[in-house]
């Protein structure tokens, strides 16, 4: 409750992924026009769009603060998971913690930097870490021992359900698929959990991924069309394979130390530098814990041994694969519970009294302090009962049958509801970097802007220069010249005094 009262009134999240796709994913989906658009949103106009749906149908029910609330608490409720974790990591060996050291490491955990990034959002990856959190609460049981089938089912299928809504979540099956085979004593239990993880994730990935993979396979001859289109081969994806290389390391040595480099660099796995040392802090002790299991000189639970293994597969997963910061909140959530483990472990007794826990709440206020969240593009609530997103374009009949791109680096779709139905969307000069992702789908979502038996129009964000560059874009990638003098200012509740859409007016350069 108190978290979802924090994101209503903290100012609302209108960064890059909610305009460029996440409200326009899900309007497309509820209203049925996604196989009629020609990807206004580039390459992640083919994600599933079922989470985004039920964004966007609250959105368009409830007040914009509401909604804010709700999301909110939901990505609250990692703090009583983590809580729940958190005792049965630092009692190990069958004391109970003192309470002041659980919730300051809890807490510590629960206020890393992915949570006031995703706070007041429309994005899911707060509710991803909550799946994965819960799933964690399964698999290590509250008194030791193994998982009964029940647990690692009923984990498997919340993981499986997180994997379908949004493949990158990839991460955490991989840490998952580690700790569950791990934490069983022997081979043939070994044998008998993967059975059932495997079972029970693939049905939970079907149920949320299925349809839409099968929607994609029809469309295109991929389930997750553009992406690995090396193994699909589909012939309107990429040739060969494509992902977002802007912030994965260069080799394998880059890779072991890329955690240290980018606690000083934020911007190595993400769009803006931050300051946050909980990933350090778990990339540090799951080695340790594992070290003193290796020695035997130590007792170290089976549970924690499993999530330091785990920990470390998903980390080295994410670094190969996304190396982008918010697919991994989790790592972050759990680096100081990591941490406070890893020393309970070697020194059983060493957190009991009173002085002990207090240098861990202050350690813990220290470590608050020094995070520093990354730069956010937000905009505070003008009303109590307004909408999340608006969008008003002015005299909007004329865009009937017209063909309209949605054109630049920076995004524009979210303003697509607004135009006519019988309007062509579009897109046109993506920014370079996804370029590669719909190459020869170009062909396709070019063809209404050259045939010439529509206008057509551009609408583009107006900020720090990127209009100009690109009406310039559009000019010499597309041969689109852009009447700048007759573009038009749309009104929405996104806008700022730096950032403004405007619709204009295009044509082709015979």
């Amino acid at each position: 409750m108190g978290f979802g009262a924090f994101s209503m009134i903290l100012p609302r999240d209108a960064s890059y992924d909610i305009v460029h796709y996440h409200l326009y994913n899900g309007w497309a989906f509820v209203n049925g026009t996604a196989s009629g658009d020609l990807a206004p949103a580039e390459m992640h106009s083919f994600l599933n769009p079922y989470w985004q749906a039920l964004v966007w149908q609250a959105t368009q029910m409830l007040p914009g603060r509401l909604v804010a609330f709700i999301f909110g608490g939901l990505q609250g409720l990692i703090l009583p998971a983590l809580y729940a974790l958190t005792r049965r990591l630092l009692g190990p060996h069958g004391q109970a913690p003192r309470a002041v050291v659980v919730w300051s490491v809890t807490l510590a955990g629960f206020l890393c930097v992915g949570q006031f990034v995703m706070a007041a959002s429309l994005r899911n990856d707060g509710l991803c870490a909550l799946i994965f959190l819960a799933s964690l609460l399964a698999l290590i049981p509250r008194h030791g021992g193994t998982p009964s089938p029940g647990m690692l089912a009923g984990a498997s299928l919340l993981l499986g359900l997180s994997l379908g809504l949004k493949p990158t979540n990839a991460i955490y099956v991989a840490g998952f698929a580690i700790m569950a085979l791990a934490i069983m004593p022997n081979w043939g239990l070994r044998g008998r959990a993967a059975i059932i993880c495997a079972v029970s994730g693939l049905f939970g990935t079907l149920v949320t991924g299925g349809p839409w993979a099968w929607h994609l396979w029809s469309e295109f001859g991929n389930p997750i069309f553009p992406i690995a289109n090396d193994v699909f081969a589909a012939p309107m994806g990429p040739d060969g394979g494509f992902r977002d290389e802007r912030y994965l390391p260069s080799g394998i040595l880059d890779a072991v130390v890329r955690p240290f480099l980018f606690l000083f660099d934020g911007e190595l796995v993400h769009e803006a530098g931050f300051f946050d040392p909980r990933f350090q802090m778990a990339y540090l002790a799951a080695p340790a814990i594992l070290a003193m299991a290796a020695s035997k000189s130590i007792q170290v639970p089976r549970g924690l041994v499993a999530l330091s293994l785990g920990l470390l597969a998903l980390i080295a997963t994410w670094t190969a694969v996304f190396s982008i910061s918010r697919y991994a909140i989790g790592v972050w959530m759990l680096g100081p519970v990591l941490a406070a483990a890893a020393i309970t472990t070697w020194r059983p007794r060493i957190l009991d009294g009173a002085r002990p826990a207090l240098y861990v709440a202050l350690s813990a206020g220290l470590l608050m302090v020094v995070t520093k969240p990354p730069h956010l593009r937000r905009l505070a609530w003008t009303t109590w009962t307004g909408p999340y997103v608006s969008v008003e374009v002015p005299q909007a009949d004329k865009y009937a049958g017209a063909v309209v791109a949605f054109s630049g680096d920076f995004p524009s779709a979210f303003t697509a509801p607004a135009f006519p139905e019988s309007a062509i969307l579009t897109h046109a000069v993506p920014a370079p970097w996804s370029t590669p992702a719909l190459a020869p789908y170009r062909e396709i979502y070019i063809r209404p802007l050259l045939q010439g038996d529509r206008p057509v129009y551009g609408v583009i964000l107006d900020t720090q220069g990127h209009f100009e560059r690109t009406v310039r874009r559009l000019a010499s990638v597309e041969r689109l010249i852009v009447d700048v003098a007759a573009c038009e200012t749309l009104t929405t509740s996104l806008d700022s005094k730096t950032a403004v859409w405007r619709i204009c007016p295009m044509a082709f350069a015979e």
